[in-house]
């Protein structure tokens, strides 16, 4: 966290949890965004030994967690949307 003693020590337990919080967050980002680099990275290099237009985005390679996520949201959403519409 990058913390020198000195403010470690002055931070009560609130300010320590939400310090601790920002940090796996970041990570977190980091963590997917080396993810989604590796993924792009081996869609590069296979693109000239697959079929033509088998593989159009990275996504073709295969879907991680947090992209399912984020599609079932909008997913979601736009059932809620059709239901208004009515």
């Amino acid at each position: 966290m990058r913390l020198t003693p000195l403010s470690l020590y002055d931070m009560t337990f609130e300010e320590f949890g939400n310090a601790m919080l920002g940090f796996y967050e970041l990570e977190e980002q980091r963590q997917r965004q080396e993810w989604e680099r590796t993924r792009w990275h081996a869609m590069i290099t296979i693109t000239p030994h697959v079929k033509k237009g088998s593989i159009k985005k990275p996504q073709d390679i295969t879907r991680f967690p947090w992209e399912e996520e984020k599609q079932a949201a909008t997913d979601g959403l736009a059932i809620l949307r059709q239901m208004a519409s009515k």
